[in-house]
């Protein structure tokens, strides 16, 4: 129980110096059952709380986004847990499900059971695979593969296609160019 309010402290601070998540409208709460059922549609961030029953999608999340399919076409900035997380825009915080992906920057921490994907990012991947075209930080993971990376991979595979300590190798792997 000790969790809880260390969640909530993460996701005041994150709300109080995170600018808003895009220039649309914003609501403080959302409930989704899935998409178009919620209460607010997927044209408005939403800068609070977000709980998707079983799929929810907005223009961003800023603050607690909790749901089995958290989907959002803009900018997430705090926690993101589900069971699928995805992000067309940037991300920043924690996001953890078995299965995410962001497809701008990540800033922050994904955690996951099987697949974790960023487009480009700065900070902690861990997962059974880890993906990102350009990414700057540590890789955790059975499989880790990175096109551009700067820091250390550890796990059975480690990939980085562009100026790793070596294309592929075994148990780690690095670039600090």
């Amino acid at each position: 129980m000790k969790l809880v309010p260390l969640v909530l402290a993460v996701v005041v601070a994150l709300t109080a110096v995170a600018p808003a998540v895009s220039a649309q409208e914003t609501k403080a709460i959302n409930l989704a059952l899935f998409d178009p059922v919620q209460i607010f549609s997927r044209d408005y961030a939403i800068e609070g709380f977000r709980f998707n029953l079983i799929y929810g999608n907005n223009a961003g999340v800023t603050g607690l986004d909790i749901g089995l399919a958290n989907w959002s076409t803009g900018d997430v900035v705090g926690v993101e847990w589900g069971l699928i997380n995805m992000t067309k825009g940037n991300f920043t915080g924690w996001q953890s499900a078995p299965v995410q992906k962001v497809d701008g920057f990540m800033k922050g921490i994904q955690t996951s059971m099987i697949l974790s994907m960023s487009g480009s990012g700065k900070g902690l991947q861990w997962a059974g695979i880890t993906i990102s075209d350009d990414f700057t930080g540590v890789q955790l993971g059975i499989v880790n593969y990175a096109v551009q990376f700067h820091g250390i991979q550890l796990g059975l595979l480690n990939i980085i296609k562009e100026g790793g300590m070596l294309p592929f190798f075994p148990i780690f792997n690095f670039s600090f160019d």
